[in-house]
């Protein structure tokens, strides 16, 4: 009996589909993963580019001790050999660590050609984890700029803004005080602030650093210490008017009737608008009264990263998508609304 025939390509491959023979042509003509192999763990080194400088012991120790127990679950990934017959990591160094305290003497490997798409798929992969330092990822983020990434690239790989991007690459040139705390991990955004109070108020950036741990490093914080700078800049502004150039206090201006010791007549002048000098706050007939500070009509309660605080949407913050939050049992913090669950309102 002769072979049914059929009238088109579509019944063809219909039939095929239906047969799977259709599926197993197609497995076979896709491309194979790259090979996979154990390689022994003396002729691997890691790459003197990695981003990541510090890994952290205790989950380390975790990961050796599953290593341990199941092996490497995941090949790591290295170039061909160098001349010297070493193959250098490209991703995995964590799991080559690991496996070395584990005792292993093999771990298997993919190996694989640096390209730049790969080394921009590295940088990538250690920036998006949670546990690099502030540093680590700004030297990341200098590695992708001088790879020749744009900003808007940079910004699209990661899940960022174009701004966060430009924050951490500016770390590159700040002074070496702002780089010690961004590798102790402060924040990105409050090294940007710190950076620009250093270029107005060295001596007290420098005492201020001297003084807080990373983790008081905060927007918050750095805002304090803006605070007391301008203070202190609008009192040796009022102790330069108040004395000539030549160090010589100057004479009262005509129609102005100085007070005793004050022969320039400049806290009299002071004085009738309420002010004094030394920052206290002279009572004056008919003056009118200091305005009083915005005072919020409810307490906000608030939930964050499951803790408790309250809500300040009376202070100022640096964006109209952050408000500051007194968060309970620790310190204030200018957090995004976003990440902040409204509990309960209480009427003052």
């Amino acid at each position: 009996m002769a072979p049914k025939k059929f009238n088109s390509t579509t019944e063809t491959l219909d039939r095929l589909a239906a047969s799977g023979q259709l599926s197993a042509l197609m497995r076979k003509n896709a491309p194979l993963p790259p090979a996979q192999r154990e390689m022994p763990l003396e002729d691997i080194v890691a790459d003197p580019e990695q981003p990541r400088r510090h890994f952290d012991e205790e989950q380390l120790a975790s990961l050796s001790a599953s290593i341990k127990a199941q092996g490497v679950l995941q090949a790591i990934t290295v170039q061909p050999s160098d001349e010297d017959g070493k193959h250098r990591i490209i991703m995995g160094e964590r799991r080559f660590q690991a496996a070395q305290r584990a005792g292993l003497k093999t771990i298997p490997v993919v190996i694989r050609e640096m390209t730049a798409e790969l080394r921009m798929a590295q940088l990538t992969e250690n920036v998006q984890r949670a546990d690099l330092t502030t540093l680590e990822v700004a030297e990341a983020v200098a590695a992708m700029r001088a790879a020749g990434q744009s900003r808007s690239a940079i910004a699209q790989s990661l899940g960022w803004n174009e701004g966060e991007v430009s924050r951490f690459a500016a770390l590159a040139t700040m002074p070496a005080a702002l780089k010690e705390a961004a590798a102790d991990n402060a924040p990105i955004r409050a090294l940007s602030d710190l950076h620009a109070l250093w270029k107005k108020d060295e001596e007290a950036v420098s005492a201020f650093l001297a003084e807080a741990s990373a983790g008081e490093i905060s927007r918050v914080s750095v805002e304090r210490l803006r605070a007391e700078i301008d203070t202190k800049d609008i009192r040796a502004e009022e102790q330069s008017t108040a004395q000539s150039p030549a160090g010589q206090k100057a004479e009262a201006p005509e129609g102005v009737t100085p007070m005793p010791g004050d022969p320039s007549g400049v806290e009299g002048r002071a004085a009738e608008s309420g002010l004094s000098l030394s920052g206290t706050v002279r009572t004056v007939p008919n003056a009118m009264p200091p305005q009083k500070a915005v005072q919020s009509a409810a307490t906000l309660r608030i939930e964050h990263d499951g803790r408790m605080g309250t809500m300040h949407i009376e202070r100022a913050t640096s964006s109209n998508a952050f408000v500051i939050v007194s968060l309970d049992g620790g310190h204030e913090e200018e957090l995004p609304l976003s990440d902040i669950k409204l509990v309960e309102v209480r009427r003052n």
